[in-house]
């Protein structure tokens, strides 16, 4: 499956205020903070700055509503609604979802610029992001992968990757099991590089990168009722998205919550 690309601006509280009687599940039980974000250049598009960062959040499910770097407002890089399950830490990545700034002044490396992110749930949070070096994109965007990282073909005679996965309701949650085959999960081993059939997924809502998966199972935290895109790529040990032909390994599937 080649995943859509799809940008929307974030505007604050504009558009969501139907929906905060859902998400905000009192404001006492929410709670997100924020590490390690960075903003990052393009090579090739100077006046764009793209947000990655960590948003753990160690309460109830809560939603991204807006954010601002350096007073500018963002946009989204996304699938959809950029949801935080309870008590994960997705990330905004260049593999994923992530945001989108435009119209700064280039700064330079090594600056650092006022990030604010506004919750449904938790409210605005403050961190400060690093301007980071330049990314040069692999050729991810040709594929149709909200991705700015390499890819890896399956190589001449090399078993060609394949993934399924299947969900399942426990505590408050749900399990995820992958199944997949001429594919191993492993921890990763950045000495050896990439070792043909092994890796490790990468677990995504919405086009929002949860958390990386060393084995075949990994929880999702409890959510707001409305339905949800869960999707896993597999991934080289140096953490490229595999390829077969023109298709990403990938597989995905509807989440309803009722």
């Amino acid at each position: 499956m080649i995943s859509r690309r799809r940008a929307v601006i974030l505007t604050g509280l504009a558009g969501a205020a139907g929906a905060v009687g859902l998400w905000t599940l009192g404001r006492a039980r929410a709670s997100v903070d924020l590490t390690g974000a960075e903003a990052v250049p393009v090579a090739g598009a100077p006046d764009e700055l793209r947000i990655f960062v960590t948003m753990r959040n160690a309460g109830a499910a809560d939603r991204l509503i807006g954010a601002t770097l350096d007073g500018i407002a963002a946009e989204t890089v996304s699938d959809g609604d950029l949801i935080l399950p309870a008590g994960s830490s997705p990330s905004l990545a260049a593999d994923g979802a992530h945001l989108l700034v435009r119209g700064l002044p280039p700064p330079g490396e090594g600056a650092i610029l006022p990030l604010t992110l506004t919750f449904a749930g938790a409210g605005a949070v403050a961190t400060r992001a690093r301007v980071a070096p330049a990314l040069r994109p692999g050729d991810a965007s040709a594929f149709g992968l909200m991705s700015l990282g390499g890819i890896c073909r399956a190589g001449p005679g090399e078993p060609a990757p394949e993934v399924a996965l299947n969900l399942t309701a426990v505590d408050g949650g749900w399990r995820m099991h992958v199944a997949s085959s001429n594919f191993t999960f492993s921890e990763p081993a950045p000495d050896l590089g990439h070792i043909p059939g092994y890796g490790h997924g990468h677990l995504y809502l919405n086009g929002l990168k949860l958390q990386r998966m060393y084995s075949d199972t990994a929880r999702i935290g409890a959510l707001a009722p409305g339905d949800y895109a869960v999707s896993v790529t597999l991934n080289t040990n140096d953490h490229r998205a595999y390829v077969v032909g023109d298709t990403p390994v990938r597989a995905t599937a509807t989440l309803r919550v009722g």
